[in-house]
């Protein structure tokens, strides 16, 4: 039997594993409170049972590198949240601890099922076949195709049941880390002009082919462009949650790509994260997408998990 830990860790930041009278399993990670409660790091107190635990240790806070300190499971939920709520969906709904998100340009990242709960299947507060016929009905009132982005290797078992239901894999994502301190500043030249403003522009708009900034307005952010001779030729966005600077919506226009723009972005936006205080950035890269890959990687990104996207073909 583990000794739980005690009077002694009160204060003491603290991950613990427990395991129910079901088989399921959980991690909390926070500060001890009580010999039964941790605040976590959004600031709310959960209750544990001391005699389910299986392991526990103190967490020294002397790396904090992106990518590395908690357990696995607990990054990649952190980094998914962070993901979510800097370019949060047009409509969601929760399941449990699954987020159903639903939205008008139908991309996987805003128009998936979120499991966000322990594993093996994240939590969806009811027996999974029938979350799955909640969220096929989900997804058919809102008339898009059923979707989930599975997190990997946190829900592996998940994936493995989806497979076997008929769920085929539509999409890759590698969700990438790298520490400002990688990226140096950016040192500017000519011909390459910088602006970077709290809203999308008419030319940052244009560049994306939006005619309104309506849904990136939902969350606060940072919009860079690079322009040449009064050209926008080149965008980014960066929106900041928990100590992470989350980066999307990274553009070059055709005519000018593989001429190092891609690489300039990325030193401006992690300007732009120093400047806020932040210390760590993160993105999300279609892993087909090998010129994408290989500049993130060129500049020190490092894979922290992979997100597999499955739906459910149509009847």
């Amino acid at each position: 039997m583990i000794n739980p830990p005690g009077t002694s860790q009160i204060g003491a930041r603290l991950t613990i594993a427990l395991r129910d009278s079901q088989g399921n399993t959980k991690e909390l990670l926070g500060v001890l409170q009580t010999e039964r409660t941790i605040r976590k790091r959004d600031g709310s107190v959960e209750i544990f049972d001391p005699d389910s635990i299986t392991h526990w240790r103190v967490v020294t806070e002397v790396n904090a590198k992106a990518g590395f300190g908690a357990p696995l499971s607990m990054r990649i939920r952190e980094l998914e949240a962070a993901a979510q709520a800097t370019w949060p969906a047009d409509l969601t709904e929760k399941c449990g601890k699954w987020l159903l998100r639903a939205s008008k340009d139908n991309t996987l990242h805003r128009s998936s099922v979120l499991p966000a709960g322990a594993r093996p299947f994240g939590e969806p507060g009811m027996e999974i076949e029938e979350a799955i016929h909640k969220i096929d009905e989900f997804y058919r009132n809102n008339e898009l195709p059923p979707a989930i982005t599975v997190p990997l290797p946190a829900y592996t078992k998940l994936d493995e049941h989806l497979e076997t239901s008929g769920w085929i894999v539509a999409a890759e994502v590698n969700f990438m880390v790298i520490d400002t301190s990688d990226l140096p500043p950016l040192v500017q030249n000519e011909p390459f002009t910088f602006t970077t403003s709290l809203e999308p522009t008419t030319e940052w708009l244009a560049i994306h082919d939006q005619q309104s900034a309506g849904e990136l307005l939902r969350y606060p952010a940072h919009y860079l462009s690079i322009f040449i001779d009064d050209q926008i030729v080149a965008s980014g966005r960066i929106a900041f949650t928990d100590n992470w600077g989350v980066i999307t919506h990274v553009f070059v226009t055709h005519e000018y790509r593989r001429r190092g723009i891609g690489g300039l972005i990325m030193h401006a936006l992690a300007d732009t994260t120093r400047e806020q205080g932040c210390s760590r950035l993160t993105l999300q890269v279609d892993s087909n997408n090998s010129p994408a890959l290989s500049l993130c990687e060129s500049l020190g990104f490092r894979l922290h998990h992979r997100d597999r996207c499955r739906v459910l073909p149509a009847s």
